[in-house]
């Protein structure tokens, strides 16, 4: 007998594609519901399937073909169990049951004989399909082994749950990631576009000043100024949306040892260690496995950020330490320079904030927003200590890459 269909057919059908789990591949939590199945019904034969417009479709089996993936609606036993979602369906001797007995798996090889379903409900009551068990003997089954298969369908729901949620994270992420890199893009492409217009402008002011200079009056020579002032503060502005771009593609692609005494000695050579300042590498780790390009990027800002806030005519000593746990690499660079106000370390990692005036046109305001960036993307976090006139401490964990 070919089983009716369920008064919700459609609704159902949607309900079980949404979820995208016909036609994916084995997964071993499925595998081992059906396994737990057969052991504690004694049944050689169980499934998990899902009941498909026209065909039955096996998410998981166990004592059958594995290579067999699906049979048609019209013969599947499980297309019965499904018309009632609240209870199981357990037939002894399907060759007495006229809903079975005319059924080519019963009257015909492999000759089923004993079945026992039961539906896998969604939380709005659709039963999308079945988890069941097979003999070719009869057999009756106890109130706790039919419990056993009802609490194994609920498993089975959560599992398809849990996949679901576990695609749509993941598609999420791969669309944060492209809005990321497109947002990216787009920021370098403006930011390098604005340069030339910008240059112009400057040089357009630099000219007047040059050759109008005495024949300007007072409010002329004001409204220079603050032209000149502004296209001075847009094109730093450009020089930091650059400089925050490139630091943030492609860093974190080569992963690989890293020397640490080293990479600091060439962070300092890249700052360029001015007369009175110091660098020096006091950790116990000497290798670490991370991205290179992006350590030595977090390393130059914060140390090249010690720089720039030295104390004036002091000397400018900068230390980096690195000690293991078993969670996490932990990094200090410190710095006995100016300090930070307490009511602004809130703010240091903002993209183009600034804690004070630097000589013009070297600092943009993104040093600290690259390295916070950089480290989350390495796993970790950063935080930052400071005392106003002793000195700031930066500190940030990163993971062992794989």
């Amino acid at each position: 007998m070919i089983a009716p269909l369920p008064p919700n057919e459609a609704e159902r059908l949607a309900k079980l594609r949404s979820y995208n789990i016909l036609d994916s591949l084995t997964e071993e939590e499925y595998d081992d519901l059906t396994y737990v199945a057969s052991a504690v019904c004694g049944a050689p034969v169980s499934m998990i399937s899902f009941i498909d417009q026209e065909r039955q479709w096996y998410k998981s089996t166990r004592g059958i073909d594995p290579n067999l993936r699906q049979t048609p609606r019209e013969i599947a036993f499980c297309a019965h169990t499904i018309l009632d979602p609240t209870q199981p369906t357990v037939v002894e001797d399907m060759r007495k049951d006229p809903r079975f007995a005319d059924n080519p798996f019963v009257a015909e090889d492999p000759h089923a004989v004993f079945y026992a379903g039961v539906p896998i409900v969604s939380d709005d009551g659709f039963a999308l399909g079945t988890i069941c068990v097979i003999d070719l003997q009869p057999r009756t089954l106890s109130e706790e082994q039919v419990e056993v298969l009802r609490k194994l369908s609920r498993q089975a729901w959560k599992l398809i749950e849990l996949r679901q949620t576990a695609q749509q994270s993941k598609e999420l992420l791969k669309q944060r990631v492209t809005a990321y890199r497109e947002l990216t893009d787009f920021s370098y492409i403006i930011a390098h576009d604005l340069k030339a217009p910008l240059r112009n402008i400057m040089q357009a002011c630099t000219l007047l000043e040059e050759d109008l200079g005495d024949k300007l009056g007072e409010d002329e020579k004001k409204l220079l100024e603050i032209i000149t002032s502004r296209a001075y503060d847009a094109r730093n502005l450009v020089n930091g949306v650059l400089r925050y771009s490139r630091a943030t593609r492609g860093l974190l692609d080569s992963v690989g040892e890293v020397d640490l005494p080293e990479l600091v000695a060439h962070a300092g050579e890249q700052v360029g260690l001015s007369e009175g300042v110091t660098l020096c590498y006091v950790g116990e780790v000497e290798k670490i496995r991370t991205s290179r390009i992006a350590l030595l990027q977090i390393l130059q800002n914060l140390i090249g950020n010690a720089v720039k806030f030295r104390r004036p005519e002091a000397p400018c000593a900068v230390t980096v330490d690195c000690r293991r746990t078993d969670l996490a690499y932990h990094f200090t660079v410190a710095d006995q320079g100016v300090g930070i106000p307490e009511k602004l370390l809130k703010s240091v990692f903002d993209l183009f904030y600034t804690t004070g005036n630097t000589r013009e046109g070297e600092h943009h305001g993104v040093g600290l927003t690259i390295v916070q960036r950089l480290v989350s993307e390495l796993g970790g976090e950063v935080k930052v200590s400071s005392v106003v006139g002793e000195g700031t401490t930066f500190s940030f964990t990163l993971r062992d890459a794989e």
